[in-house]
């Protein structure tokens, strides 16, 4: 199936800092059109600064994180038992998506959004008449049906990614438990992925700015969000480790089966220097194996994820935290 560039991607605009260009056209263009709907004799407030800058931030990230999907995939080419026809196939699927599958993600995306409206308003009849009556219902639901196509597109476009690389590791990659620095671009996917959503969830506390937020209004969207970052996160990187665990165990039954050999059914060992000599580098060895991690991560990725994943938590603190400051000034 003919499958194009996704559209998202198709809107950075082709300049030096071409993302940040685009975020702050994007912002500069949204923002003046959602705040039209920041006041409304009819009590319908419209979210104008989370949805300006959810979908001003998620296209360029978007795009940044696919030419870094595309990075990392370049750089796992010596260890891909591929040829090159398949590794340019693999490398061009990273941003592309055919006709069905856009059209299809957008209309999921849209009827998220339009049941998410429906629980806020409690009908769809509600929904309806809220489009209809003020320009600030209209432009709210405008807006939760464009967060939701967009936000809907990159998760999806990030899980395909994420997905690829899952292939490569339970097919083609060559893994080896010695030399596990080869594999660390599947944890850079597994992170670099998963940032995009916690940057989303940074920019929650947004909603509330200027208004009261239920749970109803935040939460779907919320739980909508956290779902693919655990996905996103582990998906890349568990064929690998599954494969390292299997490959592990395998090696140690192997060096037990050899250690047997050199020590006496008892369990006892002959203290001659013959046998001493052959078993020692026997346990060295076992001992190596048996420390080396099945994930493919290292410190430095490590530390990175931490970072990222105290992002939401403070943020959403820091708000709460401000606007209880604001409240007791006014």
């Amino acid at each position: 199936m003919k499958s194009y560039k996704i559209w998202l991607l198709k809107l950075i605009l082709p300049v030096s800092y071409g993302h940040i260009a685009t975020a702050v056209l994007l912002f500069a263009v949204l923002f003046p059109f959602f705040s039209l709907g920041t006041v409304s004799t009819s009590g319908v407030s419209t979210p104008a600064l989370f949805f300006s800058m959810i979908i001003a931030y998620i296209i360029p990230v978007f795009s940044y994180i696919t030419a870094k999907v595309k990075d990392a995939l370049v750089e796992l080419r010596p260890s891909l038992q591929l040829d090159d026809d398949d590794f340019a196939e693999y490398l061009r699927r990273l941003d592309s998506a055919s006709l069905l599958q856009t059209l299809s993600t957008m209309f999921f995306g849209l009827v998220l959004g339009f049941a998410h409206l429906t629980l806020i308003r409690g009908s769809v009849g509600m929904v309806f008449t809220e489009f209809i009556s003020s320009l600030p219902g209209l432009i709210t639901v405008v807006g939760t049906l464009m967060v939701w196509t967009v936000m809907t597109i990159v998760t999806t476009g990030l899980i395909q990614q994420a997905a690829l690389f899952a292939r490569l590791g339970a097919n083609q990659a060559q893994l080896s438990l010695l030399n596990k620095r080869k594999l660390l671009p599947f944890a850079r996917v597994s992170i670099i992925s998963s940032l995009s959503i916690i940057g989303a969830l940074v920019l929650f506390p947004l909603m509330s700015i200027g208004d009261d937020v239920s749970l109803v209004e935040s939460l779907p969207g919320a739980i909508a969000t956290l779902i693919p970052l655990i996905v996103m996160f582990i998906i890349p990187i568990w064929p690998v480790h599954r494969r390292l665990t299997v490959m592990k165990e395998n090696e140690l039954n192997a060096i037990d089966e050899k250690i047997s050999h050199e020590i006496q059914p008892s369990g006892k060992v002959e203290l001659e220097l013959e046998q001493l000599d052959r078993l020692a580098p026997l346990l060295n060895y076992r001992r190596e194996i048996a420390n080396v991690s099945t994930w493919p991560f290292d410190i430095g990725t490590l530390t990175r994820l931490s970072l990222y994943l105290i992002l939401p938590p403070l943020t959403w603190v820091g708000a709460a935290l401000i606007e209880n400051l604001v409240d007791s000034m006014l």
